[in-house]
């Protein structure tokens, strides 16, 4: 297990570093405080890191910088913490590419369930997000509902449940490949860009 920690504040960064370790006692952990060291770590690491655990607000980051990391570093999970947990922070996020969000306020054991989520290819998003409204262009009801096949749902459930798509396809006795086509269609369908995205909608709509 190898992890980069990135936040500006080396104090947070000590903590949440502790945290990681009595999770994954064996994990080499780095620890940076910029955006251009994320970049510069990772870019020289000869072996790739199996999560990046980035502050929302750290110089460079925001949904841009997290962009940037999801592109560069497709491989990688991303894994948002904050100061702030506002609906419009944690959708930045996630549209931009990340697969958990934790507020610096949350407790260890939330801490390590999202980071033990996002390393086994699962999604996080914080409990106050689902009773926020989604955005406009995400139709969270019977009318996308409707157009699911139940094979759809059935993924569609998994995913809520922050399965990764090997589990979902072993779940239900399917080709990993035909889980990624089975969520391409729910994208499409609901409208949603992300996993975070189709989880949250499964969850206000009843499903997981």
């Amino acid at each position: 297990m190898k992890i980069l920690v990135a936040d500006d504040h080396p104090l947070y960064r000590e903590a949440v570093i502790t945290q990681i370790r009595r999770l994954y006692p064996a994990a080499e952990v780095d620890q940076v405080g910029t955006f251009d060291d994320i970049l510069t770590s990772a870019k020289r690491s000869a072996d790739a890191y199996d999560l990046f655990l980035v502050d929302y607000h750290m110089p460079g980051m925001m949904e841009a910088g997290i962009a940037n990391l999801a592109a560069t570093f497709s491989g990688t999970p991303i894994a948002v913490i904050s100061g702030t947990a506002n609906p419009e922070d944690v959708r930045a996020s996630i549209r931009a590419g990340a697969r958990g969000f934790v507020p610096k306020t949350a407790s260890a054991d939330h801490l390590a369930h999202t980071i033990q989520l996002v390393v086994a290819g699962g999604t996080s998003v914080p409990a106050d997000m689902l009773s926020a409204p989604l955005p406009a262009e995400i139709v969270a009801g019977p009318e996308w509902l409707g157009r699911l096949s139940p094979r759809e749902r059935e993924v569609l459930a998994a995913v809520a449940r922050g399965v990764s798509n090997k589990q979902v396809a072993r779940e239900l006795n399917l080709a990993e490949v035909t889980v990624k086509l089975h969520l391409r269609a729910i994208f499409r369908k609901t409208g949603a860009h992300t996993r975070s995205e189709v989880a949250v909608l499964a969850t206000k709509a009843g499903i997981g």
